[in-house]
């Protein structure tokens, strides 16, 4: 069966407008907004997919360069994800059955490494992860849950892929999850537009890059204990 022989629900809204006043309508769709101590998630801007043909600009790391600088002014913990794999033994699994390309990701290479723009600097925590969630096989959450982190501000690449599921397994945690539509990306149009409706209907609050950096100048943080 081809994608054209399909069954389709017609009962379903059909434009994105629709199903956000759909979801509305029932009470779906309500904003989470920052908590007290926020945290930045920069998924996967590594140079594999900053500087190839799976980006047409780099207008979202640089608005994330900005981001990040405003975080560290209030001491905000910022954290990376890359992918990344063994040489000797890259397995990526059932996942590297649908992306071939993921094992071109060799830990230690140019690819790997974080899109100079935006350059990880002491006290940053970057971290290699194999599978689309930062949490997934990764101690992010015993970080953040160490530093009583309750809110995610998530940038990176691929907004469709990696970071819709770090934003879900955000949410699985019980964090509000805001992310900043300046600072994302996604080799496709049509996934990226509909992955900013569904966070936003559903998993977080899309926002502004301005509102990100108001959000993240607004909060007081302060070690653990006091």
């Amino acid at each position: 069966m081809g994608e054209e022989d399909m069954p389709v629900n017609d009962s379903a809204a059909t434009t994105e407008d629709e199903a956000r006043k759909l979801y509305a309508s029932h009470g779906v769709g309500g904003r989470v907004g920052f908590g007290v101590r926020p945290a930045v998630i920069v998924v996967d801007f590594q140079q594999t997919y900053t500087r190839t043909w799976r980006s047409a600009s780099l207008a979202p790391v640089q608005a994330t360069a900005v981001l990040l600088a405003a975080a560290r002014e209030q001491g905000v913990p910022v954290f990376y994800t890359y992918m990344g794999y063994d040489p000797e033994a890259p397995d990526a699994g059932v996942w590297g059955m649908k992306a071939a390309t993921l094992v071109e990701n060799v830990r230690g290479s140019w690819g790997c490494e974080i899109d100079q723009l935006i350059a990880p600097v002491d006290g940053d925590v970057v971290l290699e992860k194999r599978a689309p969630s930062s949490f997934f096989n990764t101690d992010l959450q015993q970080r953040l849950a160490a530093l009583s982190v309750d809110t995610l501000v998530v940038c990176g690449t691929s907004l469709s892929g990696c970071v819709r599921a770090t934003v879900v397994d955000g949410l699985s945690h019980n964090y509000r999850v805001l992310v900043p539509r300046d600072c994302v990306a996604d080799a496709s149009g049509p996934s990226m537009r509909a992955s900013l409706n569904d966070i936003d209907t559903k998993y977080g609050d899309v926002i502004s890059l301005d509102e990100a950096i108001a959000g993240l100048t607004a909060r007081v943080v302060t070690e653990p204990g006091e």
